[in-house]
């Protein structure tokens, strides 16, 4: 599969050390620029702040925790080894996340110098260096950060022990494949994925095949067991990792799904900017089907049914939303969860530059792929963390902080394709240059369809509420007003808007035209909750509600 690389030259290591200081003066840069105006620097989006504060418990003592895992682990605890060495400050875990991203970009240049060559592998640690959802990730609290260098190392175990075999290498490999799927639960797929790996290098002998893959799925036990212990241990569980995915697997594959992740419609949309309570919320409506009390791994398991029996039902939506699926992990749209990558451009210079998004290697990426099949069980190592990662979209949802993940392997597939290309034109091989061309053009048609319309008016609503709560009235108004721009029936956000007038206190017509608006809406939706609150606000500002207030602001 693999042969052992040769000896990095001066000018490799020059360059390889110039991408890691380029990539790392990016990432400072970008988290100094956050930390100055970004709102979600102060105030943590909530995913992050459970991670946050769960590594503060981990950091004070607290290394077993209480109940099964319900989300994977391996972040918060480095994190809590973080904070116990360092401090438990957001900026100590901004600051590793840096140096975790430009190590990154060494590492991929590890992996293009045995795979490819060394043109290939500089650039693909160059474009991910500069790679704009990669900066903006560093800048949150999020495993994925510690994740991609764990694939990346995963992937380079794999080709030394591809090159070298051994059973204490292919031991590493499991390891290393146990490590990520602590990272995230579905990443334990590396293991089946690689198990190619012993047969492609031992074809001729069986038992030695059988010796590496046994090894493999030793290393993965030694990596898991201990945590499926611990889950039984403390809470009396079973659960490999973590009994959170039933939810997330119902959120993707039920009535509605689109490939985004978000929870039906039916509930309230704060829940979805709040993991805890739509946990809760989960758990109680599980719980009220099955008529008692539901332990975590019975409320995973009830919705994992929930979502097989939507797809037995509905078979053909269910394939219908897969290939939607597929589209969408190639697309050039940066899916979120919590926060958006293009809301918060503005809060950095960095990531206003001209990086290298997901849309520019997406299409030499697939390009690069093809170009590589015939060669697969070389490249088999980066097809298997593409393939796992297809998966995993198909099976749960698209995310960019997941995909990202996945950047790395096809930026070194992208590095490919453009090396390939020009190779062709400078050896003026036009049949094959003019094929691969088509080819990328046609792969840039694809990623760029329309294929997912961003919820702008949500990611400034969160935005406004951020600065509300860090008492920066102006831009909270700011951001409100834009959501409202977009999604102008929104009456949370008019009544946020109206609090945020109220308060700042120099724009009491204001708040009572905004007032005046929430309590419009209100009785037309039938809201009594708002419009009681809108008529408090309004007698506190000295205006009594009229009987039919205006309909307009």
């Amino acid at each position: 599969m693999s042969s052992p690389p040769k000896a990095w030259s001066l000018g490799e290591r020059a360059a390889a050390g110039a991408i890691f200081a380029a990539a790392l003066a990016l990432r400072l840069l970008h988290l100094r620029e956050i930390g100055l105006h970004d709102p979600f620097f102060e105030l943590p989006a909530v995913g992050e702040s459970d991670f946050h504060q769960w590594a503060i418990e981990i950091a004070r003592g607290d290394w077993l925790g209480q109940g099964v895992f319900t989300s994977p682990p391996l972040y918060a605890y480095f994190l809590g080894v973080l904070y116990a060495w360092f401090g438990a400050d957001v900026g100590v875990a901004m600051l590793a996340n840096a140096l975790l991203g430009a190590s990154s970009c060494v590492l991929i240049v590890a992996v293009g110098r045995r795979l490819f060559d060394g043109r290939v592998a500089l650039l693909a640690g160059a474009l991910f260096a500069a790679n704009s959802t990669a900066i903006f990730y560093g800048g949150m609290l999020v495993a994925a950060n510690l994740v991609v260098p764990l694939v990346l190392l995963l992937v380079l175990a794999s080709l030394r022990a591809a090159a070298s075999p051994s059973p204490a290498r292919w031991w590493l490999v499991g390891a290393a494949a146990g490590l990520c799927a602590l990272g995230r639960e579905i990443l334990l797929l590396f293991a089946p994925a690689l198990l190619v790996g012993p047969a492609l290098c031992a074809r001729s002998s069986a038992a030695r095949g059988a010796l590496g893959a046994a090894m493999l799925l030793l290393g993965v036990a030694t990596v898991i067991v201990p945590v499926a212990w611990r889950n039984a241990a403390v809470a009396g569980e079973w659960a490999l990792v973590d009994a959170g995915g039933g939810i997330a697997f119902y959120a993707g594959n039920r009535p509605g799904a689109d490939g985004t992740y978000a929870i039906p419609r039916r509930y309230p949309r704060v829940i979805a900017d709040a993991p805890v309570e739509r946990r809760e919320l989960f758990a109680a409506v599980a719980q009220q089907v099955g008529g008692r009390e539901l332990r975590a791994s019975e409320i995973s398991s009830f919705w994992t049914r929930q979502a097989f029996a939507y797809v037995a039902s509905r078979p053909v939506d269910w394939l219908r939303g897969a290939f939607g699926k597929l589209g969408l992990f190639f697309n050039a749209a940066e899916l979120w969860e919590e926060r958006s990558p293009s809301a918060e451009r503005a809060f950095s210079w960095v990531r206003r530059m001209p990086l290298v998004g997901f849309g520019a290697i997406a299409p030499f990426a697939l390009l690069g792929i093809g170009i590589a099949a015939r060669e697969w069980r070389r490249f088999h190592p980066l097809y298997a963390v593409i393939a796992v990662h297809l998966v995993a979209g198909v099976a749960f949802s698209v995310l960019a902080r997941e995909r990202v993940v996945a950047v790395p392997a096809l930026a070194l597939f992208a590095s490919c394709a453009a090396c390939w290309l020009w190779d062709r034109a400078r050896r003026r091989e036009r049949r094959a240059l003019a094929a691969g061309v088509v080819g990328l053009a046609l792969a840039g048609c694809l990623v760029h369809l329309p294929l997912h319309r961003e919820n702008l008016a949500m990611a400034h609503y969160r935005l406004g509420d951020r600065f509300a709560q860090l008492g920066r009235w102006d831009p909270a108004i700011e951001h409100f007003g834009r959501s409202l721009n977009r999604d102008p029936g929104a009456i949370s956000t008019w009544s946020q808007l109206a609090l945020a007038f109220e308060v700042r206190g120099d724009g009491s017509r204001d708040a009572v035209h905004t007032w005046l608006r929430v309590l419009d809406l209100a009785r037309h939706n039938d809201l009594q909750l708002y419009a009681e609150r809108a008529e408090r606000h309004l007698r506190a500002l000295g205006h009594e509600p009229l009987i039919a207030p205006p309909g307009t602001h």
